[in-house]
């Protein structure tokens, strides 16, 4: 909701906050007029930069590459045993795996104190 994003950004100004980042996801609108309705609705000028997919990820660790190797590994080797429709992850640092039905109905818990820190940290 656009108007809730503007009335952050001005609470954040009210705290001394200069500067805001909105990251605005592929179809949700234009980027030139969001940018153009914050800047009418907060009077901050506001400036519109397209990232590129490397910007918005960025490049992959030698951690990552390893893992992703590991477990593109790890599935391969499933699937010669004859073992599909599973769901990889990582818990504790190792590789697990389990059966699709069952990993898309683990509920993921909201991380309060990430939550709490994200907040005072964004708009």
């Amino acid at each position: 909701d656009i108007d809730d994003v503007c009335k952050k950004i001005i609470q954040g100004r009210n705290r001394g906050k200069l500067h805001h980042i909105i990251a605005l996801a592929e179809g949700t609108g234009n980027a030139y007029e969001v940018a153009e309705e914050i800047e009418k609705k907060t009077g901050n000028e506001t400036r519109v930069t397209i990232l590129g997919h490397i910007q918005r990820g960025g490049s992959p660790t030698s951690f990552d590459r390893i893992m992703a190797s590991k477990m593109g590994h790890r599935a391969v080797e499933l699937l010669i045993q004859g073992k599909s429709g599973k769901a990889l992850g990582i818990k504790c640092n190792e590789i697990i795996d389990m059966d699709l039905d069952k990993a898309l109905k683990i509920e993921k818990k909201l991380d309060m104190e990430m939550y709490e820190m994200a907040k005072i940290l964004s708009i």
